[in-house]
């Protein structure tokens, strides 16, 4: 991709025109100019974390001679404040990162994979229950593991302070490779 700033504003291309106009006429087989002659220029991502930044503006990088995205640290601390019916302000903050929904989102992803690791052996329990016919050691041993790694995961969590560690939090039901 390249851009070109014109009376201040950025104009990105995704493709390179095959003809340009400027102040000196139409060129032709412009894909195949020196394309910084006219003022374009690559446009370059830089790396970030997107889980806790993002991308801001597109400026041109004068001493690189490219255009690029500022990168901007997420304020995860940000609060807003709270507007009544009336759309006024009632005086109350509520953070726009609310840490304790996210963890309620996270616990429930994790219950919800956990049932469904579940399921196809519920049988054997619901069999047990109403018949006493014993569950199968390897299928009581797979859903133990299963709840104890559930349970594990949301009590790590629970402990988890911060909304970019909650975020940052990844789990797998899947064993262990060593």
């Amino acid at each position: 991709m390249k851009a070109i700033e014109i009376d201040g504003n950025i104009k990105t291309y995704r493709s390179i025109p095959q003809t340009w106009t400027d102040e000196n006429g139409l060129h032709l087989n412009f894909r195949r100019a020196k394309h910084s002659d006219y003022g374009l220029y690559d446009v370059v991502t830089p790396a970030y974390d997107s889980q806790s930044q993002k991308l801001g503006s597109l400026a041109f990088n004068k001493k690189k001679k490219i255009f690029t995205y500022a990168v901007i640290d997420i304020d995860f601390d940000a609060t807003y404040e709270v507007l009544g019916d009336d759309r006024e302000p009632t005086g109350e903050t509520k953070p726009v990162y609310d840490v304790d929904a996210l963890k309620a989102e996270k616990i429930s992803s994790i219950k919800s994979q956990a049932g469904s690791l579940l399921k196809p052996t519920d049988w054997y329990v619901i069999r047990k229950a109403e018949r006493a016919v014993d569950i199968p050691e390897a299928i009581a041993a797979e859903r133990l593991d299963v709840i104890t790694k559930s349970d594990t995961f949301e009590e790590e969590i629970n402990a988890l302070e911060t909304y970019l560690d909650v975020k940052k939090y990844s789990y797998s039901f899947s064993p262990e490779i060593e």
